[in-house]
Formats: structure tokens, sequence, C-alpha cells
């Protein structure tokens, strides 16, 4: 991993729908110490927040330390946020709305906290420290109950002129297509992430046709990036449909931006890769090849995320590390 030098460590936290992950990272980008929980969503703002300082107390106490021995922590969450003020503007997944995560929990564990983008950072770990190291042009999806992106362009983050450049999910690929969550239809999050593969799946079971993700859906409420693994794995014919569909979906999305972006290297990650691995991997490129102009002999890379589910906690103390210690 690339260092930094010297410095006190830093928390990265990683706020998602159904997961907070907490680390406590040093300065040369090693995890001292990690804790996980399940996101109390439904709950809201306070109770996501007294989850978070557990998860952060938990992590501490992996790694031996104390809160006076943190310098600063960075918290990845979605949006869309106000990143100055450290406040959640609006999740319809978090159910919060104008909430200053950033200022209550720098107020709970008396430490500077900095609030970004939950994809921004994860990408930012995966540039610096994973897949993308090394490289200058880079293009990151994450693919989990959404679909959100990461983008370099010669060293520099892509931002846009209002701060939210890299919505990749709601690229449109099927004219006409399912119905997303933005309210527009045919965007890649809308066919390609495991919202849309559990929405198609949930019609297949209405209507009679036999998938062993029947039981474990009504069960648990929702579709598990694992339990979609093991389907395939088992050779669940409507399990293997729909992560197809989901791969050529994705691709012809990825293929249009590299025919934009010209990276030199599109990673894929989120919970979608960490389950399905490689072999769902190999499915994407083959369809952005389909669709890939300007790059005839093959020379842009699709890989998978290196990191796991350690890039949103490593991404997080990096930012933070460079916004509030300097280091």
């Amino acid at each position: 991993m690339a260092e930094q030098g010297d410095g006190p460590p830093v928390i990265g936290v990683d706020l998602g729908g159904t997961k907070i992950l907490a680390g406590v990272i040093s300065a040369d980008n090693q995890v001292l110490g990690r804790a996980k929980r399940s996101t109390p969503a439904r709950q809201g703002g306070p109770a996501i927040l007294g989850v978070m300082i557990e998860c952060v107390e938990e992590a501490l106490g992996r790694a031996g330390l104390s809160r006076e021995d943190i310098a600063a922590a960075g918290i990845g969450s979605p949006g869309p946020l106000d990143v100055d003020s450290g406040v959640i503007l609006f999740s319809a997944n978090l159910n919060v709305e104008n909430f200053p995560i950033g200022p209550e929990l720098s107020a709970a564990i008396q430490t500077p906290v900095m609030v970004q983008n939950d994809v921004r950072v994860g990408g930012y770990g995966e540039y610096m420290l994973g897949a993308g190291r090394g490289y200058r042009d880079v293009i990151a999806a994450f693919v989990g109950t959404g679909i959100g992106g990461f983008i370099v362009q010669d060293g520099r983050i892509v931002t846009g002129s209002n701060g939210n450049a890299g919505e990749i999910g709601h690229i449109v690929v099927k004219a006409g297509g399912a119905k997303c969550g933005c309210g527009a239809r045919g965007c890649m999050e809308a066919m390609a992430s495991k919202t849309a593969i559990a929405n198609r799946i949930a019609k297949a079971i209405k209507k009679s046709k036999p998938t062993t993700l029947g039981d474990k859906m009504a069960r648990k409420g929702r579709l598990k990036s694992g339990d979609l693994a093991d389907a395939v794995y088992e050779a669940d014919e409507i399990a293997i449909r729909e992560v197809r569909r989901s791969a050529h979906y994705l691709g012809l999305g990825l293929g249009s931006l590299v025919n934009v972006l010209a990276p030199e290297i599109v990673i894929i990650g989120g919970g979608m890769a960490l389950a399905l691995g490689d072999p769902w991997i190999d499915l994407i490129r083959s369809s952005a090849r389909t669709q890939i102009l300007a790059d005839p002999e093959g020379k842009i890379k699709i890989v998978r995320a290196a990191l796991g589910d350690d890039a949103g906690i490593l991404g997080a103390a990096l930012m933070a590390r460079e916004k509030l210690v300097g280091k």
C-alpha cells in the first residue's frame, strides 16, 4: 500500500443502507481495527448515529486505542450531501433529511470529521491503494443496491461544476426500460443493480418459475449478494439469467463511458462484484468490448476492485487525513 509517512491514526466510516463499517487506519494505510454493524435505516438519523458511534468504539477497542489517539475521522455516506457542513441533505435508503452526521459524530468522539459521498471515498481508496494504483485515468463503478461511479482524469478526481459528477448509474442503457428510483426509465441502475435483479427475480417467482431464491428473499426481506452467488453456483436458471442480464447492461453502459473518457482502467467493485467474483467481471468485460470503439488493441483494462469491503473505510480515512490532518 502507498505510504504517507508518520502520523496519528484516523477513522474511516463507510455508511451504507444495510451496513456500517468502521476502521482505524494507520498513517501507512493499515487497518488496525475494524467493526461492522447493521444500519438501522428505518429508524432515522439519531439511531444511525448511535450505531455508528458503537461501531467506531468497537474498532478502536480492537485496535487497542482510544478516542484521544485519533486525529480525525472520515465518513463515506449516500447523498446528496452538503460536504462543507457534513450534512446528509436527503437519503431515501437511510430515511434521513438534513441530518448533520459529520458534526454529530465529531461532537460524540471529540475529533474533526469529514463527510464525502460513499462512492467517491470507495473509488478514492481503490485509486490510491487498490486496483487503480499507479493509473492517472480511471473509471470505477460500484454495484450494489444502486450503481455509483468515480472518475479520475489526468490524476484529478472529476467532480464537475456542481460537485456531483460520476452518477454513472443513471446513464440510460435501454430506452423505455424498467423504471428507476430517480424517475427515469432504462437507467443502468434500473437494469443492472442488485435491486434490478431482485425485482426481476420477484416477478419470476410470482409467475411460479422455480428458483432457490424464493424462500431466502421471503425470509430475509431482500436479496443478498451472497445468496445470489450461491444460487448461480447451484445452477439456478433464474439467477444465472438475471446475473447475465445485469452484466450485459453494465457492459453497455461502461463500454459507452470508455468511448467518451478513454480511461486506462475500469474498476468494478461493490457487494455484487465481491460476491459474484471474476466470472461476472468476465461477462461485463465481454459486453463492454462490443461497445468500445476507441480501443482496437484492447489495452484498456476492465478489472474487479482489489480492496473489497475495505475500500470505503480506507478512502474515507485517506480523504480525512488529507483534508483535516495534512499528512
